[in-house]
């Protein structure tokens, strides 16, 4: 088996095709973008391998944790990730295995995902990615867009006393996370993802995910940075609070005003709002690439937690993806900026 930074005889041999695929070199300037090797270093709590007593050694974790990336990427169920592994040259050069070396089975995968979830590491591994985006200057911090979208199970409302049941008796094919929600006369089962998006580069800077039934402005105060210049957001977010924390922080208080019963709103506040909707779209770019291109359009999981990384990860995708963008729109000849 050939050394993981090595390449094999067959790797040399088809490294020297002139034509490259667009998929491949998509694949490597997102690769070109993050330095993995903290995002390995932050999942190695997770290693159950003991030097001393041994046991099965572990699959490569940067592979582990690019594979991961891809499957959010093209929305491939662990099996179907296995089979492009083994049938696309991409992306098996984008993980970084040879063509002598086996591919890990879709068992490996769904355990490392259920590590990665039951660790919290998903939101870690995120955390990391903007890190790095940041010192890449592409964090502009003029201001923060924060808002909701639901995301379906693919699961169904479960009555009251089926719930006492499965308190009872938890069975893993029946999601007992998810919950249900009305927006606009119509119920909704599942969950939703909250994101604050940097205005400026549309970089999504914090998310969190909660059950259906949360209410968008419960996350607030987990979307803000408190080092931007202003903050956006629906008249869901309506709040005297946070209209209250933005002139302590000295921000532009950039939230929807929100017409109460017997006070409708004014001319120049909805002139307002009309204004303050063009900057607020903008919010809007992160969730639909994420539900056309990561296909995050029903939450298959049974659980929160890896439903919540699928989610992360798809924010991942969208951010280097939007990377990629702004760094070869700032510097459009040569490589992409290290």
């Amino acid at each position: 088996m050939a050394d993981d930074n090595q390449l094999s005889f067959g790797d040399g041999l088809l490294s020297g095709r002139r034509k490259i695929s667009k998929l491949s070199k998509h694949l490597i300037k997102l690769d070109q973008i993050i330095d993995w090797q903290p995002l390995v270093r932050a999942i190695s709590v997770i290693d159950k391998t003991d030097p001393k007593t041994g046991g099965r050694p572990r699959t490569n974790p940067l592979w582990m944790i690019k594979a991961t990336f891809l499957q959010s990427l093209f929305s491939l169920s662990e099996p179907q990730l296995e089979d492009q592994l083994i049938d696309r040259l991409s992306f098996q050069r984008f993980v970084g295995i040879n063509l002598d070396q086996e591919i890990p089975d879709f068992t490996t995968f769904w355990r490392f995902k259920e590590a990665l979830s039951a660790h919290d590491l998903d939101e870690r591994i995120f955390e990391l990615v903007n890190g790095q985006l940041e010192a890449k200057g592409l964090m502009v911090k003029k201001g923060t867009i924060v808002d909701a979208s639901i995301l379906p199970s693919s699961g169904r409302p479960l009555s009251g006393s089926k719930r006492e049941e499965l308190r009872e008796e938890p069975s893993p094919q029946i999601d007992t996370d998810a919950k249900s929600t009305r927006k606009g006369g119509r119920y909704y089962f599942g969950y939703k993802g909250h994101i604050g998006v940097d205005v400026e580069s549309k970089l999504i800077r914090k998310a969190t995910f909660t059950p259906a039934n949360r209410h968008d402005s419960t996350q607030t105060k987990k979307l803000i940075s408190y080092d931007e210049q202003a903050l956006f957001g629906d008249k869901a977010y309506a709040d005297g609070h946070h209209k209250y924390s933005a002139r302590y922080y000295g921000w532009y208080y950039g939230v929807l005003d929100k017409a109460k019963r017997g006070q409708p709103l004014s001319g120049s506040q909805k002139k307002r709002n009309r204004k303050l909707n063009r900057v607020r779209a903008a919010v809007e770019h992160p969730f639909a690439w994420m539900k056309t291109k990561a296909n995050l359009v029903a939450m298959r999981a049974k659980t929160r937690v890896r439903n919540r990384l699928r989610f992360v990860f798809a924010c991942i995708g969208w951010n280097l993806s939007r990377a990629r963008f702004l760094l070869e729109k700032s510097n459009p000849v040569g490589s992409v900026a290290s």
